[in-house]
């Protein structure tokens, strides 16, 4: 939406469209302040949103980025808000994630738990003991992340989180857990508990979405394990993640709010060290009377939108080194629109000799745990496996509003590096290609391809400033979490910048759509913290 008004005095500004901006928008302006939002894209909702975005293909709506909520549904924030009243509708996935061999064999995690343990002992009755015995701890970090989301960095306790958790474990079993995985990087992790090359794999792919799989600490980024088992489940927003970003866009306009998209924000103004305003790319100056709200990467925050000599060193050196994706790994994206039908050949006759469940419903990942590995060690070194593992739902089984009757939009994913050797230009056809060799080998119906959207880590970049590619723009690191992110003396939404406040996924409680660090920033700029 492009705004019609022509104020340019606002209480707030928000730089930044996407879902943290369009949150700290809906708590602005229910406190009654004027509110400006502005996006440089000529859509919403940045990484969080679906869309008609293949000219060949309008009736197909694919989504560029997140696919899934499972961490806005686990909070108050949707009912806080009341977006059904706004249009928002979703619905939870009954297997959300799952693995695939070339055999056609599969693991899905249901969000049934009993369910999923018997899918586990399938593959190894010791794995279906292990993956119960780790969801008591994994259960409690989950609940513990959700349970600081709402509240602003300052008020928790000034301690390691890691520690903090060990030190409120309910029992011995537990803290021993907790151990484990907090002082684990993932593949380690994987490897001691498990047996099977199934859950190995599956559990190293799907933590690495969330952060660098080789980071020690980083053991809990397997904490998906848990949270597809827990109320209210894995949540798929119909008609994509835009049902969300448009019912955000809906309450705080009812509000009064006003957004402005295809509006690029050129710097932060600034006048005795407070923030006063924006300049736009087209030379236009709006005012801010109360504070700006930088709804977007810490790196850029506090990098091309301030003039040069507005920070001091110290903060442009902690700045300088933030870490974003530091093991070199990224996601590049493959969006498709199909005519026919989309299918798992191998992989649905197999599932029959189990059950009639419908495996086109679940995200599949794919590769073995030494495929993962290697791809890792390929990423380093700026390369990729000829095959590598790959990330893969159709997303009309779930939704099928989102293209017409028979039709099909697929969403593919891969880690790869963030800076390959070759550089993007010349790299981009041979990953594609890579990745959709490991995709063919499990999923056909291509030949009815109508259009596709390929979006590498440097078109993320270019697209949606995302430092080195990363969705979460800051690693999720132990120390990187609370008033620690995105780096000591800059947690908190305040910057040193007196009225210019971060409210993007560098700030706590992190990546991920949540709605919570626009909303706290928010907050924060309203005075309550």
């Amino acid at each position: 939406m492009s705004g019609t008004t022509t104020s340019s005095v606002f209480d707030f500004v928000i730089v930044g469209g996407g879902h943290n901006g369009l949150s700290a928008a809906c708590t602005l302006s229910a406190s009654g302040a004027s509110v400006l939002v502005l996006e440089a894209r000529d859509h919403l909702g940045g990484l969080a949103n679906s869309g008609r975005f293949l000219p060949e293909a309008p009736d197909h709506i694919v989504s560029l980025g997140a696919m899934d909520d499972m961490f806005m549904s686990c909070t108050s924030f949707i009912s806080d808000l009341g977006l059904q009243q706004y249009g928002y509708s979703g619905a939870p996935v009954e297997a959300p994630y799952g693995w695939i061999g070339e055999d056609g064999s599969t693991l899905l995690l249901f969000h049934d738990l009993d369910r999923t343990l018997a899918e586990v002992r399938r593959f190894s009755a010791k794995d279906a003991r292990a993956y119960a015995d780790l969801q008591p701890a994994l259960s409690w970090i989950f609940e513990a992340l959700t349970a600081v989301m709402p509240h602003h960095p300052a008020q928790l306790p000034k301690v390691d989180l890691g520690k903090l958790l060990f030190k409120l474990a309910p029992n011995r079993s537990v803290r021993r857990r907790l151990g484990q995985i907090m002082t684990s990087n993932l593949v380690d992790l994987m490897a001691e508990v498990f047996e099977s090359d199934q859950m190995r794999s599956l559990g190293t792919y799907w933590g690495s979405m969330i952060g660098p799989i080789d980071h020690d600490g980083g053991g809990f980024y397997c904490v998906g394990l848990a949270a597809v088992h827990r109320k209210p489940g894995v949540i798929r927003p119909r008609g994509g993640m835009a049902g969300i970003m448009n019912a955000m866009a809906a309450y705080a306009t009812d509000r009064k709010a006003q957004i402005r998209t295809g509006t690029r924000v050129a710097q932060v103004l600034v006048s005795g060290n407070r923030a006063t305003g924006v300049r736009l790319a087209d030379g236009t100056e709006i005012t801010a009377r109360r504070g700006v709200l930088a709804a977007v990467p810490p790196q850029t925050a506090y990098g091309p939108l301030l003039a040069e000599g507005v920070l001091d060193s110290v903060t442009r050196a902690k700045v300088a080194v933030l870490p974003a994706g530091g093991n070199n790994s990224a996601t590049f994206k493959i969006d498709m629109a199909l005519s026919g039908r989309a299918s798992y050949r191998n992989g649905a006759r197999e599932r029959r000799k189990i059950d009639d469940f419908d495996i086109r419903k679940t995200a599949l990942m794919t590769g073995t745990f030494d495929d993962n590995i290697r791809q890792l060690q390929a990423i380093r070194a700026g390369e990729s496996l000829d095959k590598p593992p790959v990330y893969m739902a159709v997303l009309t089984a779930n939704d099928a509003g989102l293209a017409p009757t028979g039709q099909e939009v697929v969403y593919l994913a891969s880690n790869v590096p963030a800076q390959p050797r070759d550089g993007w230009d010349k790299a981009k056809p041979w990953f594609s290609e890579a990745i959709m060799r490991s995709v063919t080998a499990h999923l056909d119906g291509f030949d009815t391809e109508i259009g596709r959207i390929e979006t590498s880590p440097a078109d993320f970049g270019e697209q949606y400033a995302t430092p080195n590619g990363s969705y979460f723009h800051v690693d999720m690191t132990p120390l990187r979490l609370a008033m620690n992110r995105p780096a000591r003396g800059l947690g908190g939404y305040r910057s040193p910048v007196e009225g210019y406040y971060h409210a993007g996924a560098g700030s706590h409680p992190g990546g991920g759509v949540s709605g919570w660090p626009g909303r706290l920033a928010a907050e924060t700029a309203l005075g309550r913290h």
